[in-house]
């Protein structure tokens, strides 16, 4: 890990403990190996919260924080620590077959966490005397019980004693706190999301290059596929949707099993994972290379939307109001082009939200809702967050004309809110009718 890194994630185990107080004691679990059939597991993927405390990305390890130092029971010799990370011990047989491992005594000088200790001294940890120390117990609820393997069997004391700790400590989801420190991305965020961004980017226009009818939805995929990791990508930040024709009014389209056909569209919402962050982006291209008239008018309304919600983003606007004015939009630009009566009848055919956070989740852990003592809806600086309107026409629309049926269009960019405006981060993929039509006709 290099210091840059190493720096970032020191600057969130320092904030997440100013947030916690002097009275507690957290532990965030790290995530175990899941089985997917008889002896094979799914790809290892650490959980987002404890990478984002610690950078490290082996499994069966958890985080002990304690801002104001291990009390009752140091931890280490004549010295009251603040961090301790579990993990895995140094094995030659199980390194041979699976790959080296850090161990514990390079955790401060790899990592930059005070101690390193192995796993199985935690099961002492949790059923022993250290946490009726303090007032308040900070635990990721829901990936400890996912818990499996070892981790399970050294956690499985401490779940049963629960009911017996909670009368004495006050315990508490570290999540709600952990997402509000992840709404607000750091210099290197930014760094590590625009990396994933331009990965992304150059990936899906070399995709666009080879779209035309006959293809199978599954070959655009597996060529984005490949260009992700080609590019330096780990692998894709969600399944990828390739939805051609009536496919693209499925919002969650996934089987990708469809060939695509002369004169319908085909829409593309994908992203690359770089480094544990995502892009989540969406284009919709004509298959053979030229848009029809009927298509040409959803898609400049669409785009006119996203356009014109991108250009309102400061620090300050509320995300309710780009939602507002998105709606709008497409409102009036169907019922001037005649296809809606209704402008009310908008949602029937925009069906989703305007958008989300995204960082190191797709949807990152980030609420943007008002609330009693918050308002979350109000855009900061640091902020990532996506724009993504969308129009649908799926076959049998009542009250469309049938020209417009089997269209669906989304055109999805990733904003970061900067402090007199916002920076696209996908501002490089082509999104305008004249371009997109060049570039499949002239490649």
């Amino acid at each position: 890990m290099n210091k840059e890194q190493k720096a970032f994630h020191k600057s969130r185990r320092k904030e997440f403990s100013k947030l916690i107080g002097n009275d507690s004691i957290a532990i965030i679990f790290g995530s175990t190996h899941h089985n997917k059939s008889f002896d094979g597991d799914h790809n290892f993927k650490q959980y987002k919260n404890f990478y984002y405390l610690t950078g490290f990305t082996e499994a069966n390890s958890a985080l002990v924080l304690m801002p104001s130092g291990s009390r009752g029971v140091p931890l280490q010799k004549g010295k009251r620590i603040t961090e301790v990370l579990y993990v895995q011990k140094k094995d030659p047989l199980m390194e041979t077959w699976n790959g080296k491992r850090l161990g514990c005594k390079n955790v401060k000088d790899e990592l930059g966490i005070e101690e390193g200790k192995e796993n199985s001294e935690l099961e002492s940890l949790l059923n022993g005397k250290i946490l009726s120390a303090y007032r308040y117990l900070y635990i990721n609820f829901s990936e400890l019980i996912k818990l499996n393997g070892e981790m399970k069997h050294i956690t499985s004391g401490f779940l049963d004693k629960l009911n017996v700790i909670a009368p004495n400590v006050e315990i508490i989801d570290a999540s709600y706190l952990l997402g509000r420190m992840r709404a607000v991305k750091t210099k290197y965020e930014i760094k590590v999301l625009k990396q994933s961004a331009d990965i992304t980017v150059r990936s899906c226009n070399e995709t666009l290059t080879m779209i035309k009818p006959g293809l199978n939805e599954h070959q655009v995929q597996a060529n984005l596929e490949y260009h992700y990791k080609y590019n330096g990508a780990q692998e894709t930040a969600y399944y990828p949707i390739v939805a051609g024709g009536d496919n693209a009014c499925i919002l969650h389209y996934d089987k990708n099993d469809q060939v695509l056909k002369n004169g319908e569209l085909l829409l593309i919402d994908s992203g690359a994972e770089y480094n544990y962050y995502c892009t989540d982006i969406t284009r919709t291209f004509p298959i053979n290379g030229k848009f029809t008239e009927e298509q040409k008018l959803i898609y400049e309304i669409v785009l006119k939307a996203n356009k014109e919600c991108i250009r309102k983003i400061k620090p300050g606007i509320k995300f309710s109001e780009l939602t507002v004015l998105s709606e709008r939009i497409l409102a009036d630009g169907l019922y001037k082009a005649g296809i809606l009566k209704n402008k009310k009848d908008i949602k029937t055919y925009s069906l989703h939200g305007l958008g989300h956070h995204i960082g190191l989740d797709t949807h990152d852990a980030v609420d943007y809702r008002r609330k009693l003592k918050e308002d979350n809806d109000v855009l900061r600086e640091g902020n990532v967050l996506t724009i993504e309107p969308g129009l649908y026409f799926p076959k049998g629309s009542k009250g469309i004309d049938r020209k417009f049926w089997g269209t669906g269009v989304r055109i999805e960019d990733d904003v970061l809110v900067i402090k007199n405006g916002y920076e696209n981060l996908t501002n490089a993929m082509v999104k305008e009718v004249s371009s997109i039509e060049f570039i499949m006709n002239v490649g």
